[in-house]
């Protein structure tokens, strides 16, 4: 019991005598832990957030959205795919806040698919009554009316019976929950705003525009698995074979009851003409009765004239006939004014309407079949903010994979080497023990309790801030561009019991194998000093032009850094870790910070994209045209607009393409600049092929030279060769000139769209010009930029965030390491540093002995952190961005010289503190012999 006490006694002092050392490993614990944990526990809770919430609102796995709505036909097709749990359809609608430029989705209520979360207030119950976005909920009060203006559709219809709301709540909804970027508009400046829920019967139409739909095999699973994604795209595949006929189905039904609607006009407009036929002639009869009448009363007059003698009777009865006759032809002047007017206003109307039957009937004949939207979670419309949370967890899985490992094991190395050296410190001791009658065992206790401590304090308190800090930093970098809950942290066993093992491995075992291998001798041989390392002739010493210009303390350290190789190696590796960390750190910020510049300042130039409607008349293309002579625009050009498609990317999501075709290549890159990354060399459009962007290649995995296949807006597969790859940062872009459109689309090329440049390209005067496009009849939809700066800015915030802490944690795990090694080395030296310090060397002389070992070896880790941390760099830059968007890989000068200076401003501080150290060693003591 006593030998039992002595023993803990003995451990308990090791704690005192080296609080340094117990307080490195601890930091360094804690930070790798921090790391590991906490980017490994952030992307899961964000996606449990997410998941509770969507499943709660019982978000749909699919939606369809047919471009001419969904039709009985169209339903019965939907309802045959096999595993169907649920099947909801609704109306929707994309109208602009009066007086203003907002643009507001209108949906119809939900009854068990898709629903909303209600903030303040509640649902809609009658007509008249409308839900609002919670984003507004500081704008309007409960109470208050909204009122929106809708534009007419290809029939001159309207969809929404009013269009004044009173506001009854305020919800969330799981179908748009970006803040930010909300996705595409019909309505306003072309940007979706905000959106709105009503009742089923203020929608006036006789066509379902949306099915919402869950199946069977879904119900429980992740999300954001892989098994999810899979059993998804298998019940996608199955509506489209569904479908698969119903286009030409669908546009036959349309053409048949459009044209029935066309001939009905017509034959009103018939009946019209002849009611105008029919009036003229009851007028021209009445004419010639009058005349008749004047005629015979005309005769009558004559005859009494020549009379000799008239009664007074005759002439009073021929006065009453010529008034009577005087009085009809008023009435029929009267008649024929009115009927004139009439005619007038009925023929300016005919005239119209024969204009807009015409208009009518060109828009009938230039009607395309129908397309079938079927989309997941991340495709549908408004889904910009689903698909970018998905993207800033994976970023966040994604970094989690890479930092940390390699952070882990610098500081596994370096807590290695500590702990080694304490087992070496603690020789003397442990042969003392072993004399005494301590069992080995009994001696591994003090390495195992000392490693176990300071390992495991560390690793929980890395575990708790990993499971706390962390994600709510991440947090707090996006939830103001996103509406979903605050994220929900939870306690992950399987990374904390990682966490704990890798500790455990790091300080522990170490010691173990340490204390085993200096067990093995006799008492006797522990008690006496640990032989030195030999030293011995050097390669630099076979060279005699450079040694022998080498001063004595040049060539002692030459020798010495030779002498003691694992601490050369551990210094140059610890160091260059460090650097590697920083380097990778402060590359990747720059990668993602002027990638919204770049890409909408040199390479994209044009302000908006002006898409035209399919069924243009005459009429709405010269409005458009007037619209782009405007005082505004400073310039404009027409292309062919078109958006492809293309299932790539680990979760098979559609990727969108849009196709660009100038209908001039000359003055193209006034507009868009393609260009060659690598080279910077400007890329021209060609009969050869196509050119397609950077991240869209490397999804794709083609090369310039190589074949593609993508579908077009109907559906049907081209190809077509890469003739070149352009620099782009954010989406998927594809480029090509008239010749091979018409080569590729084998049709022929005809412009639908104009990229326009503003004399103001501010975002406030942008969404202004944007919004008197929208008015047009003749405009599909407008393109801004703006929305996809929004998408890279939260994606760029959250990311940059998170390197911060990266970084800072870099700096950290620097300090711990150069100040751990430098320790060591001295502690191993003491004996080394006080002789020549007795024999006469000044304290600063005695601290460049064994500092400028260091300086050396850091220059050395500095350059190698260099080459790895670029790998890292590169490593990251291919695992983390998302499937639309691509980081820049060039480097820059901050990426070298930030790291460098931390590294050297550390050094030089511990140079003081080492200084300060040996200028009051005890050169007695630590000179004394052992025996």
């Amino acid at each position: 019991m006593i030998k039992k006490k002595a023993l803990w006694k003995d451990i308990f002092r090791s704690f005192k005598h080296s609080k340094g050392r117990f307080i490195s490993i601890l930091l360094l614990m804690m930070i790798s832990s921090f790391a590991l944990v906490g980017l490994k526990v952030t992307g899961p809770d964000m996606r449990e957030t997410g998941r509770e919430y969507f499943t709660k609102l019982n978000m749909s796995d699919v939606s369809v959205i047919g471009s001419y709505g969904l039709d009985d036909s169209d339903r019965e097709a939907l309802e045959k795919t096999d595993g169907i749990r649920q099947i909801e359809y609704g109306y929707l609608k994309d109208v602009t806040k009066q007086d203003s430029t907002d643009s507001f989705r209108i949906f119809s209520n939900t009854e068990d698919i898709s629903t909303y979360k209600v903030e303040k207030g509640r649902m809609p119950k009658k007509t008249k009554e409308i839900a609002l976005d919670a984003k507004f909920d500081d704008k309007y009060k409960l109470g208050d009316t909204i009122t929106f203006s809708e534009k007419a559709d290809i029939t001159g219809s309207k969809i929404l019976k009013n269009e004044s709301y009173k506001i009854v709540g305020f919800v969330h909804s799981s179908e748009v929950v970006s803040s930010l970027n909300r996705g595409q508009s019909t309505a306003g400046t072309g940007e979706l705003t905000g959106f709105g829920v009503v009742n089923k019967e203020n929608f006036d139409s006789p066509y379902y525009m949306v099915a919402r739909m869950t199946f069977k095999d879904t119900k429980n699973l992740d999300p954001y698995s892989k098994e999810y994604t899979n059993k998804v795209q298998a019940h996608k595949d199955a509506i489209d074979a569904q479908l698969k006929g119903q286009p030409e189905k669908r546009l036959s039904t349309i053409k048949t009851e459009f044209q029935t609607k066309i001939n009905d006009t017509k034959r009103q407009m018939n009946d019209a003409r002849r009611q105008i036929s029919e009036g003229q002639q009851q007028l021209d009869a009445g004419k010639a009765q009058l005349d008749s009448a004047r005629q015979e009363l005309t005769i009558q007059k004559q005859q009494l004239e020549q009379a000799p003698s008239v009664p007074e009777a005759a002439k009073t009865q021929l006065a009453a006939a010529e008034q009577e006759l005087e009085q009809k032809e008023a009435d029929y002047q009267n008649q024929l004014n009115q009927f004139e007017a009439k005619k007038s206003d009925a023929q300016k109307k005919l005239n119209n309407s024969d204009s807009k039957i015409q208009e009518a009937q060109t828009t009938l004949n230039q009607l395309k079949q129908p397309v079938y939207s079927v989309n997941n979670r991340r495709e549908a419309p408004g889904s910009e903010g689903y698909k970018i949370y998905n993207s800033i967890s994976s970023i966040v899985d994604a970094l989690a994979n890479v930092f940390p490992v390699f952070l882990f094991l610098v500081a596994a190395l370096v807590t290695f080497t500590t702990m080694g050296r304490f087992v070496e410190e603690e020789r003397k001791n442990a042969g003392a023990l072993k004399a005494l009658g301590y069992t080995d065992r009994d001696i591994h206790k003090k390495f195992v309790v000392y490693g176990l401590s300071s390992s495991m304090i560390g690793s929980i308190l890395g575990i708790i801030l990993g499971h706390t800090l962390l994600p709510m930093i991440v947090y707090n970098t996006y939830q103001d561009g996103f509406d979903v809950p605050k994220i929900t942290l939870g306690f992950h066993w399987e990374i904390s019991l990682i966490a704990i093992a890798l500790a455990f491995i790091s300080a522990v075992i170490p010691a173990l194998i340490s204390a085993n291998k200096e067990l093995r001798e006799q008492p006797a041989d522990l008690l006496l000093p640990k032989v030195p390392a030999s030293g011995s002739r050097i390669l630099l010493e076979r060279i005699p032009f450079i040694w022998n210009h080498l001063s004595f303390t040049h060539k002692v350290t030459a020798r010495n850094l030779f002498r003691y190789k694992k601490r050369m190696l551990m210094t140059i590796f610890g160091v260059a870790g460090s650097v590697t960390l920083l380097f990778a750190g402060f590359s990747v910020q720059h990668s993602i910070e002027g990638i919204n510049d770049r890409q909408f300042g040199e390479l994209i130039r044009y302000d908006m994209i002006v898409a035209e409607s399919d069924a243009l008349t005459a009429n709405q293309k010269d409005k458009i045209k007037e619209q782009l002579s405007d005082s505004a625009v400073e310039e404009y050009t027409s292309v062919h607009y078109e958006t492809l498609t293309k299932v790539a990317g680990a979760d098979k999501d559609t990727q969108e393409i849009k196709l660009i075709v100038p209908e001039k290549t000359q003055g193209f890159d006034d507009y868009i600049h393609l260009n060659e990354r690598k080279t910077n060399k400007t890329i021209h459009l060609t009969d050869d092929g196509v050119v397609i962007t950077e991240r869209l290649a490397k999804l794709l995995d083609v090369k310039a030279g190589d074949t593609i296949k993508v579908k077009d807006a109907e559906n049907k597969n081209r190809t077509m060769k890469v003739e070149g790859i352009t620099e782009m940062y954010m989406g998927h872009f594809m480029f090509m000139n008239k010749q091979e459109y018409q080569s590729v689309f084998k049709d022929d090329f005809h412009t639908n769209a104009s990229l326009v440049n503003l004399k103001n390209p501010s975002e406030k005067n942008t969404k202004k010009e944007a919004a008197k496009f929208i008015d047009l009849a003749g405009v599909a939809g407008v393109v801004q930029n703006t929305t996809m700066t929004s998408q890279i800015d939260v994606i760029v915030t959250s990311l940059n965030k998170i390197m911060e802490v990266l970084v800072l944690v870099a700096v950290l795990l620097a300090v711990v390491i150069l100040y751990n090694l430098t320790n060591i080395n001295v502690s191993e030296r003491i004996r080394e540093l006080s002789t020549i310090k007795v024999l006469g060397f000044y304290d600063k002389e005695v601290t460049l002995y064994i500092y400028r070992e260091t300086m050396l070896l850091t220059a050395i880790g500095i350059v190698v952190g260099f080459g790895l941390g670029e790998w890292l760099h590169q490593f990251i830059l291919t695992s983390v961005p998302p499937n639309d968007a691509m980081f820049n890989p060039a480097l820059s000068s901050i990426s070298f010289l930030v790291p460098t200076v931390i590294i050297v401003i550390v050094t030089i501080l511990l140079g003081f503190i080492i200084n300060r150290r040996l200028k009051n060693v005890d050169m007695l003591e630590a000179l004394k012999s052992v025996d």
